[in-house]
């Protein structure tokens, strides 16, 4: 079973429509050009394109699939199974880029921009759990049942991509957060209001006594 690297590349560009002839000849070497692209680009031993290009304003789709045995082996040829899955869905989002750009590239006599539209597959799946992961919205093993359900049954066929996967899942180093602990919020308060200070509490002063002879004088 193959599984859409990325689940496609949608482009539009706005220009009129093309005699038939010259419409399968544009559609043909934009394939041609694509397909030698890819080859050199993407890092994987085995793979499938598929290429649809409709008249009037040039519309195209495009997709990539391989097996879950030719992705475990394209991220295999890096130095870890994060990095190798980075890598590789680097040279998809290239490959998909460069065939937005070649689908222009006739109709270049005018200021005429592609439209282009990417859609995650199944690395893009991936690399979203990692995400999660490392900020702690999910737990590894929530991952793995997540990563479980993206590959279906082929999971079983390849036992040491999902060994992988789940190392690195538990391996994941979550992102540090600055926690709002109680002194935080003293400190804030203080900003807030500068002029609020600590007052000690007042002792009262003792009243000076009378002197003597003069506690209860009445003069008449």
């Amino acid at each position: 079973m193959e599984y859409d690297l990325s689940r496609g590349t949608d482009f539009y560009i706005d220009v009129p429509s093309l005699p038939q002839h010259e419409f399968e000849q544009y559609s043909t070497k934009l394939f041609d050009e694509w397909e030698a692209y890819v080859e050199n680009a993407l890092k994987i031993p085995d793979y499938s394109l598929a290429l649809e290009v409709e008249e009037g304003s040039i519309k195209g789709g495009a997709k990539i699939a391989a097996t879950l045995g030719a992705i475990y082996i394209g991220i295999g040829q890096y130095g870890s199974f994060i990095s190798g899955l980075q890598a590789i869905r680097g040279q998809v989002s290239a490959v998909g880029s460069f065939l937005a750009a070649q689908a222009s590239t006739p109709f270049s006599y005018g200021e005429v921009k592609p439209k282009i539209k990417k859609y995650n597959g199944a690395l893009g799946e991936l690399q979203r759990l990692f995400n999660k992961v490392q900020q702690g919205e999910i737990t590894a093993e929530q991952a793995m049942l997540k990563a479980e359900l993206i590959f279906g049954d082929e999971v079983s066929s390849e036992p040491s991509f999902m060994v992988e996967l789940k190392d690195s899942f538990e391996s994941m180093a979550l992102i540090t957060r600055q926690l709002d602990l109680p002194l935080n919020n003293l400190e804030k308060d203080s900003v807030l209001q500068p002029n609020n200070k600590m007052r000690k509490p007042r002792v009262p002063r003792p009243k000076p006594e009378l002197p003597i002879g003069q506690q209860f004088r009445v003069e008449v």
